[in-house]
């Protein structure tokens, strides 16, 4: 069951996750990824999360 997204992004404690149903064929995808549309495509901009620092430890600290 899904849920709808949070307002304020996801609950503390929690990644943001997407997804998608896959409705085209492995053949219609190919068949849409024309020479013309590959050599016109950008590079999607991927966002990481920063490493959480742990409350009980110092910067640094191992």
């Amino acid at each position: 069951m899904q849920q709808p997204p949070a307002k304020d992004g996801p609950p503390p404690g929690e990644d943001a996750v997407s997804s998608s149903e896959v409705r085209q064929s492995p053949e219609e995808i190919l068949a849409y990824w024309t020479p013309e549309r590959m050599a016109e495509a950008k590079p999607r901009e991927i966002l990481l999360p920063s490493p959480r620092e742990e409350p009980d430890r110092e910067p640094g600290d191992n």
